[in-house]
């Protein structure tokens, strides 16, 4: 009979000695101690720390009894070890029992033979490990019993974002930085999901592999290259998915809110360069927007692509700073853009730093042998060019006493350093077989939190790299990479989308259309720019057109290509509220934009398997054509939903195909939903906030929350400067309530103009009945009802009211 020895809680430094009894090998070998509320157990050879991390994560450390577990401060993607840290453990003859004091539903197993740990959820078993902790070499592993049923998601996206699923069941995979010029754009974050409701963290940089079923093994491991690695990861609880995401982005830290204007339409001046008959400078720049803008086509972003750098503007041959015969006057550009509602991205290639005021050699790595442009191969370690780096930008652009064009950052080719010698040392004392994977972490934190948040700027940043790492979603995002303008390419970045989304990074961006096809000299046709550059890039969190040989401008493209642009960029800039709110949201909980499909349905099927397809925030379902053929098989999840094109409802719960020529790009809405939505303006900062529209698509009670700031500032993390508005619907007595708004930004509008849609509603229904619109519960009067003669809806229009009263809207008699 097994016996209950003791349960005891501890927060402080204690030193605890069990008694055991029927266990020799427990008794001989095994010593347990708490400190801080970690508990470390050691056996003969090795031993392991375990430590809770609020009431829903637990850490395991594994370390051979010579060494000493690494410090909390050893890497720095875990944004805070300050966690509440309260454990009970009851002691068994064979296994030590730890549950977490204010989750009971949550428990850890240890095995006194062989100290390994098994997670249980509600009672469930999900995750065991088959042994300890295992030294071979310089690989140090963690084996899991594996479940054939059990399937797996996240885990970044390898080079380029070519994924060929997100299901990364029977797959055995690397997320590392690359060793080739040609592996470009990792995301390597070493944090997956589970389909049975939990997350693992591997809290290392050395190089690693996870095994996911392949050949029937369940495992991950690092290879320290002698360097001394230690096995140290993080159990994550759900049990839904959502959850999950939100605890790893409380550890790890939430995403950066960049401000709105960077979910605008971004163009660029890529072709244009000195090679070009139209080379790009200011007046280049002007007329192309001006140009752009009479055609009824919105821009919110300029993307400057080497050409506004001094020295020759070339990719390789500038310094970074503003060139004074292409752009004479650099603060009058920027007055000018601000007129225009615009934003601008500055860029940096690794190979020009070299040639920029203040570069040092000694800012290089050791040894520079077979990098490429060895002479600008800068060691992020050191802490020195970590401060030149974010300097260089700051002096020469991003001052706000300089008043020069400066909104974002665009990091390049820092990713081809693959051929330093993992055996290096660097500044800090560690090795390139250590720091490589940590590469673009240092690069966001030297550019934000070094930089940016130290400096006199007061907007939001925004800084794109070519890779990323685990954590820095707290300073930065990634796009991925020189991508080909190809179908199958396109079906890859719909992948690495969800799967950056599943691993804290929700506002990734690609080059939409693709970036250039090397063999052809070619960039997207017609067909490819219109389904790719325009449908699926509207609706990708960062909408960026960009790349070489055919121009990305609208104008520049056939008629019937311009046809589609201003049909997919209208309906980007009126759903502006809808992504901004999930912008929020993902900010907020680390639930992202773009969701596949498996998170909102992780007990389906079907929803590990079609992943072509994605929730766009909670309620719209997006269907790209990544295929030559016009037609499109996609999956509805069970219940009603509505083709947004033509609002039919449609029973769910079913694999359908549908009509998708080039230029369609099948939408979906769940039955119930609430759609803000805004009049299109030709810019996110022109659009008018003292107008509301609403799409009720009835059938079902709904509900949805507008979140407001400012766009741009810090307020809305600092001192919470947002307003907020809730907006609920029940279908039975057909009452939409509009609440009062909680809270303030700068310049929100005290009143509100709305337009109201009820979609699928049956007039007839309420015939006999009149519209009735009360403000807190007093009638007021509202200015117009009409009816749709195709489809039967209801529209409604007020006159300006107050925000900070509720209004009802109902049928009566």
């Amino acid at each position: 009979m097994k016996k209950r020895l003791k349960i005891v809680y501890f927060t402080f430094i204690f030193i605890f000695t069990p008694i055991f009894s029927g266990n020799a090998y427990a008794l001989t070998h095994n010593k347990i101690s708490v400190e801080q509320g970690a508990y470390t157990i050691s056996s003969a050879d090795y031993k392991i720390r375990l430590t809770p991390y609020g009431d829903s994560i637990i850490r395991i450390q594994s370390a051979r009894l010579t060494e000493a577990f690494f410090k909390d401060d050893h890497y720095e993607m875990v944004e805070s070890h300050q966690w509440s840290r309260q454990l009970a453990v009851k002691e068994y003859n064979d296994y030590w029992l730890f549950t977490l004091k204010n989750n009971d539903q949550l428990s850890v197993k240890i095995i006194k033979d062989n100290l390994a740990a098994s997670f249980s959820q509600n009672g469930n078993l999900v995750l065991a490990q088959n042994s300890a902790t295992q030294w071979h070499g310089n690989k140090i592993s963690t084996v899991f019993t594996y479940d054939e049923h059990e399937h797996f998601t996240g885990l970044g996206h390898g080079y380029l974002g070519r994924a060929k699923s997100i299901d990364l069941k029977g797959q055995e995979i690397n997320r590392n930085y690359g060793n080739h010029h040609s592996e470009q754009a990792p995301l390597i974050v070493p944090f997956y999901l589970s389909s049975k409701g939990y997350g693992v963290f591997l809290n290392s940089t050395f190089t690693n592999r996870f095994n996911f079923g392949n050949k029937g093994e369940y495992s991950f491991e690092i290879d320290d290259a002698g360097f001394s690695g230690r096995m140290d990861y993080f159990f994550i609880a759900g049990p839904k998915l959502t959850t999950v995401l939100d605890n790893y982005t409380q550890l790890t830290g939430r995403p950066r809110l960049p401000k709105k204007a960077m979910f605008g339409l971004q163009l660029s001046d890529k072709g244009h360069d000195h090679n070009s008959a139209t080379p790009s400078d200011e007046k280049w720049w002007q007329a192309k927007i001006t140009e752009h803008r009479q055609a009824g086509f919105p821009l919110d972003h300029v993307i400057n692509d080497n050409r506004w750098r001094a020295e020759g503007g070339k990719r390789c041959k500038s310094k970074l700073a503003w060139d004074k015969g292409r752009y004479p006057d650099p603060k009058e550009c920027a007055l000018w853009l601000k007129q225009q509602g615009l934003v601008a991205t500055l860029d940096l290639n690794r190979c020009i730093a070299q040639y920029t005021d203040g570069w040092q050699k000694l800012f290089n790595l050791p040894n520079t042998t077979g990098i490429d442009f060895k002479d600008s191969a800068p060691d992020l370690t050191n802490d020195e060019f970590r401060a030149w780096f974010w300097q260089a930008f700051y002096k020469n652009s991003l001052d706000p006493k300089l008043g020069f064009p400066g909104d974002a950052l665009w990091i390049d080719e820092f990713d081809e350093m693959g051929a330093a010698n993992e055996k290096m040392i660097l500044a800090n004392g560690k090795s390139w077989a250590e720091m490589r994977n940590y590469w673009f972490f240092l690069i966001a934190k030297a550019l934000v939190e070094q930089g940016w948040d130290k400096s006199t700027i007061t907007e939001r940043p925004f800084v794109w790299v070519r890779g990323m790492t685990a954590g820095a979603q707290r300073y930065a995002t990634l796009w991925s990479g020189d991508i080909l303008p190809d179908h199958d390419d396109m079906q890859k970045q719909i992948r690495a989308m969800q799967l950056a989304g599943l691993s804290g990074f929700p506002y990734w961006g690609h080059d939409a259309g693709g970036f250039h096809n090397w063999d052809t000299g070619k960039g997207p046709d017609e067909q490819l720019y219109q389904q790719w550059a325009m449908a699926f890039g509207s609706f990708s969190p960062i909408w960026k057109p960009h790349g070489m040989g055919e121009s990305r401008w609208p104008l520049d493209r056939s008629d019937s290509t311009q046809k589609t642009v201003h049909y997919y960029s209208q309906l980007r800039y009126q759903l502006m509220p809808y992504l901004y709110n999930a912008a929020h949201q993902a900010a907020a909980s680390g639930i992202p934009i773009a969701r596949a499909m498996l998170l909102d349905y992780p007990e389906q099927a079907k929803a590990w398997q079609y992943d072509l397809q994605y929730m766009w925030g909670d309620s719209l379902l997006i269907a790209p054509n990544a295929s030559a053929r016009e037609h499109k098989t996609l999956w509805l999840p069970k219940g009603y939903w509505y083709d947004y094109h033509s609002q039919k409802l449609i029973t769910g719960d079913k694999v359908l195909t549908v009509n998708a020529p080039a230029g369609t790009l099948p939408i979906f809405v769940k039955q119930g939903s609430i759609i803000p939505k805004r009049d299109f303006a030709l810019s996110t900062q022109f659009i008018d906030k003292s107008k509301l529209i609403l799409d009720i698509y009835t059938g079902q009670d709904g509900q949805t929350e507008l979140i407001e700031d400012d766009d741009v500032s810090e307020q809305y993390r600092l001192n919470l400067e947002t307003r907020r508005t809730k907006v609920t619907y029940n279908h039975a007595s057909k009452q939409l309530v509009i609440h009062k708004s909680e809270g303030h930004y700068q310049e929100a509008p005290k009143q509100r103009q709305y337009e109201i849609n009820f979609i699928g509603f049956s007039v007839k229904q309420v015939e006999k009945h009149s519209i009735c619109v009360l403000l807190n519960g007093k009638f007021s009067k509202l200015i117009s009802a009409t009816i749709s003669n195709d489809t039967g809806d209801l529209t409604l229009k007020t006159s300006m009211l107050p925000v900070n009263k509720t209004m009802t809207i109902q049928f009566c008699r």
